[in-house]
């Protein structure tokens, strides 16, 4: 029981991590004092953070639990993170680089906890 617990806040700490990296890259977008406004790299992290909060959102469903479906999205979650975090580094945003973080977090909970079915 406590593992489901922790399965489904690590989902849901993946989507959370995602729309304030969502909110972070918006403001970055539209701010001429960050620096990368405008930028088109700052639209591709737009696009990321929102693809992320949806994958995030689909990791915590459980009704296709070890389908090909479900691994590609596990696989591309962990990918989305690490470039996105990536971005951040490179933008010096270092709040999406904090929610990236936290994604991290929240994947790693969602994957290590997971229950398991006999």
């Amino acid at each position: 029981m406590a593992q489901t617990v922790l399965w489904r806040i690590g989902a849901f700490v993946v989507v959370v991590a995602a729309l304030i990296g969502l909110g972070v890259s918006i403001a970055n977008y539209f701010n001429p004092d960050s620096g990368i406004a405008g930028e088109p790299g700052t639209l591709l992290v737009i696009a990321s953070t929102t693809l992320l909060a949806i994958f995030g959102w689909l990791l915590s469903g459980d009704g296709w639990r070890g389908t090909l479906l479900r691994t590609f999205i596990v696989v591309c979650t962990v990918l989305n993170i690490i470039g996105t975090g990536f971005a951040g580094y490179l933008l010096h945003s270092w709040f999406l680089l904090a929610a990236m973080l936290l994604a991290a977090l929240g994947w790693i909970a969602s994957q290590f906890f997971k229950v398991r079915r006999a």
